[in-house]
């Protein structure tokens, strides 16, 4: 049986310690500029923008439309493109007898719309070549663009001139400039020190950082048809416009080839060969990056402002497989560092980037001696990869460009693994049947059958499983009797490691909490050893985690260069694009497709700027935290008139009318005793029987402009009771839990908070009101809520470090109330205390009832991890 330590408690100054780290996020940084005043200076004002270049080279400029005849002629045009089924389709729609005279069409069919695009509309985005690459005495296909030239279209669009970073910034968090700020990648050390080595070669650089990220993806369900995308863009565009795909901020630059290489029978001769291959495609596309990388190259931004720009390889997003084809480090080692594979899991060992001068010397042999290459590659720890890409790119190390890669290395890696260890250490059936019993939440997939059966499961399920894996391990048995306070340890270590290392923005002192949970799991994770679970950790995606810390402060933070972006590429630029086709010369049709999706894109553009005229430039706002929220309430009711008595029958509000009249004289009368409000309420007479009830309260998030963004629902409350459906079928009540602010309530931290259940949402009429409360300044409310409370919050639990609470019962009753909505500050998930086994007759939709104590789950989303310190 486990000895119990003081030590491997979680403090429980460890929530008033974080929640001092991240008090600064979110705020506007003091900033300290390139000390050099050239660098990133205009060298030439062209006094011509992207636009008015654009509107130049159109025919017919003065019709808006041009080169459509009207606006209903472009309209369907980009329907056709852009939402439109195939061309056939919309041939044959066309071809409905009177439909083009009535539209007033300037094209009868598929074809000749492509012709207008293709003569009339302006390529403002480099066109794809097809070239053929030699390896191994074999031609293959690239098809790709001229890299400089796509980075220029990014540079110069004018959707993002008003954003572009051109010098690098250091942000802190004090006056006193003692505590970095991290953010954007302008933010990060690497540009600082690049711009450094270039004012001192050659003084007024601009470093336009290039992102790479490539990754083969299956194009069809069936018959494993695949392509090889590789995409990039440029870190001067800010990170939250580039996480966007609708801001087209990611450029398509090449399909690779997908040859399987069977003719090449012996295994590792095709391995190496495959890897030749992926290089020497990649070295090609690259190639006009060398020289400008080097000596600079004029380029004007979307607004006609000409820098003397510098196209550098900064970042490569990719997951391991690519990452060790990328750097040609074998598999089962790190891509960056040369920590032993067998030393992987120590979290001792001194981390050091890979020494690139020598394994550059070591791979230049390739040309005098093969023997000599070969066994100098061998010495390196590197696979004697001829020529790879990287070799002389300018100001590029390829070993610190491999990127954190939160889809892979956390979802799809250590917390899979997690996944399978907690399944092998417990009874599935246990964890199936608490999975089942899990109350619903706006940010909570119930798996209702359980999640020990799941195959080919997605980043997706992995991060909902994630939301509530900590609650469903508490107070389980593990076999022989051993305590599970160091499994429920680890798994809270790596689940803080998970959203701490996703935080949009981080201090020095936000990093030293990340690094403080690896520590943590770390000193918790022989328990899967004992358990014979394990017998190392020597995991390339595990020993991944100790870069982290560095790689935010070279780069910026992780939202820079997740690989979950581009994942979402593949549809767009590549799934998409081949559905397209007639799935014959597949990639020539791919790559003339997109072509005419981009150019429509950029002159729907300029139509809106034709339309508009320019944007006012926005002020700079600083990084984002997504801590402010705002209710909106539908416009109706859900339901007009509701008897009292079925708000007491149907949505349990059992003491509506007395719960009411101690809200009407606390509001009309504040400052009264508890007795003495008790006294006034029971003079209170309700003037109607009826009330308007609302089944749900939605949340929008507001950005650090203060905009509330609509478009979204970011978090939701349902207080409905049991209904039928369309189909006869009874659909459960749901009444879900909220944090009330209960008038102190700050921006984070639980001090001033209660949980709550809400039962009812509902109006009053003005006539209701006008009667009910006293005139005065104070308006009355608009929506009341009528509430059932949760115990007040204590200390968290130790081991876990949630937060314990229960219903609040006095004289074998609820306490309930009646509040404002506007003290709703969000819907909070309660995970059942199971105990040793969850009870089997409770249920998802019955467990809040049956259930006795709760812990509160901050995993729900980042906004319950960053609220509920």
């Amino acid at each position: 049986m486990d000895v119990f330590e003081e030590s491997d408690v979680l403090p429980q100054s460890h929530a008033a310690e974080r929640q001092e780290a991240e008090k600064a996020l979110g705020r506007q940084p003091t900033i300290e500029k390139f000390p050099r005043r050239h660098a990133g200076a205009p060298i030439l004002n062209s006094g011509t923008t992207a636009f008015e270049s654009y509107n130049n080279a159109l025919q017919g400029a003065d019709n808006v439309w041009a080169p459509f005849a009207s606006r209903i002629d472009y309209e369907v045009a980009k329907w056709a493109k852009l939402r439109g089924s195939g061309s056939t389709a919309f041939s044959e729609l066309l071809a409905v007898e009177g439909l083009h005279d009535a539209l007033g069409l300037s094209y009868r069919n598929t074809r000749e719309l492509n012709q207008i695009i293709d003569r009339h509309l302006p390529c403002r985005r480099p066109r794809f070549k097809r070239e053929e690459i030699i390896v191994a005495d074999e031609a293959f296909d690239v098809y790709s663009r001229d890299v400089m030239e796509c980075v220029k279209a990014l540079y110069s669009d004018p959707d993002f001139s008003q954003h572009l970073n051109y010098t690098p910034e250091r942000h802190y968090v004090d006056a006193d400039k003692t505590i970095r700020m991290y953010h954007d990648m302008h933010t990060g050390k690497w540009w600082w020190s690049t711009q450094k080595e270039l004012e001192a070669e050659k003084p007024g650089a601009t470093v336009i950082p290039i992102i790479l990220s490539s990754d083969k993806t299956q194009v069809t369900m069936f018959r494993n048809k695949s392509a090889y995308p590789v995409y990039m863009t440029i870190g001067n565009i800010p990170k939250e416009i580039r996480r966007k795909p609708s801001r087209r901020a990611w450029i398509l630059l090449a399909y690779l080839p997908t040859s399987k290489l069977e003719h090449i029978t012996n295994k590792a001769a095709r391995r190496r060969t495959a890897t030749n291959l992926f290089h020497a495609c990649v070295h090609h596309i690259l190639e006009p990056l060398r020289v400008p990388g080097k000596d600079g190259v004029a380029m004007a931004s979307g607004d006609g402002v000409v820098r003397r720009g510098h196209p550098i390889v900064a970042c490569y997003s990719a997951d391991y497989p690519e990452q060790l084809l990328t750097t040609g480090i074998k598999s089962g080692e790190c891509p960056k560092c040369d920590v032993p594979h067998e030393e992987l899991g120590s979290p001792d060992v001194p981390v050091k980037l890979r020494d690139l001068e020598a394994i550059v010397a070591a791979l230049s042999l390739v040309d005098e001696d093969y023997d000599l290459w070969r066994q100098a590659c061998q010495e390196r720890g590197i696979k004697p990869v001829y020529k790879p890409f990287w070799l002389d790119l300018p100001h590029a190390n390829i070993f610190q460009s491999i990127t954190p890669d939160v889809l892979h290395q956390l979802y799809q890696g250590i917390v899979k693994h997690l996944i399978e260890w907690i399944k092998e250490a417990y009874s599935e059936a246990e964890i199936d049947a608490r999975c089942r019993r899990l109350p619903p939440n706006h940010n909570i997939r119930l798996f209702l059958k359980g999640i020990s059966n799941l195959s080919r499961v997605s980043g997706t399920e992995h991060n909902q499983i994630c939301r509530f894996l900590l609650g469903i391990v508490i107070g389980i048995r593990l076999p022989g009797n051993l305590n599970n306070a160091r499994l429920t340890r680890a798994v809270r270590a790596i689940l803080d490691f998970l959203y701490l290392a996703q935080y949009p923005c981080h201090t020095d002192e936000t990093l030293a909490l990340l690094d403080d949970a690896l520590t943590r799991f770390h000193d918790n994770k022989d328990i899967f050893l004992d358990l014979g679970i394990r017998s190392n950790f020597n995991l390339p995606k595990l020993h991944g985690f100790r870069h982290y810390v560095h790689m935010i402060k070279t780069y910026g933070t992780t939202d820079n260069y997740n690989t979950e972006y581009t994942e979402r590429l593949h549809i767009n630029l590549t799934k998409d694009a081949y559905r397209a086709t007639n799935h014959k010369d597949k990639y020539t049709q791919m790559t003339l497709w997109l072509e005419r999706r981009e150019k429509i894109l950029w002159h729907d553009n300029f139509v809106q700027w034709r339309l508009v005229g320019d944007i006012a430039p926005q002020e700079i706002i600083p990084p984002d935290m997504d801590y402010r929220r705002a209710i909106k309430m539908t416009k109706h009711p859900t339901i007009k008139r509701v008897q009292l008595d079925r708000i007491v029958r149907e949505y349990g509000a059992t003491f509506f009318t007395e719960a009411l009249a101690r809200y009407v004289v606390g509001r009309n009368q504040p400052g009264l005793s508890a007795a003495q409000l008790k006294r006034e309420a029971a003079h209170i007479i309700i003037p109607f029987d009826t009330v308007a009830t609302f089944h749900r309260i939605k949340f929008n998030s507001i950005n650090a402009r203060g905009i509330q963004d609509l478009s979204v629902t970011v978090d939701s409350v349902h207080c409905q009771p049991s209904q039928e459906d369309k189909r006869g079928h009874m659909i459960p009540a749901r009444f879900d839990t909220v944090l009330v602010n209960e008038g102190d309530g700050g921006t984070t931290g639980v001090d001033g908070y209660r949980v709550a259940q809400v039962r009812v949402v509902f109006t009053l009429t003005n006539q209701a009101s006008n009667v009910l409360f006293r005139a005065g300044p104070a308006q009355p409310p608009t929506h009341l809520a009528y509430v059932e409370w949760f115990t007040p919050f204590q200390q968290p639990e130790s081991h876990h470090g949630l937060y314990k609470v229960a219903r609040l019962i006095r004289h074998g009753e609820r306490l309930a109330s009646i509040i404002d909505i506007s003290d709703i500050h969000r819907s909070i998930h309660l995970i059942p205390n199971f105990g040793v086994a969850a009870p089997r007759e409770w249920t998802s939709s019955t467990v809040l009832e049956c259930c006795s104590t709760f812990f509160v789950n901050p995993f729900s989303d980042r906004h319950a991890y960053l609220t509920l310190v």
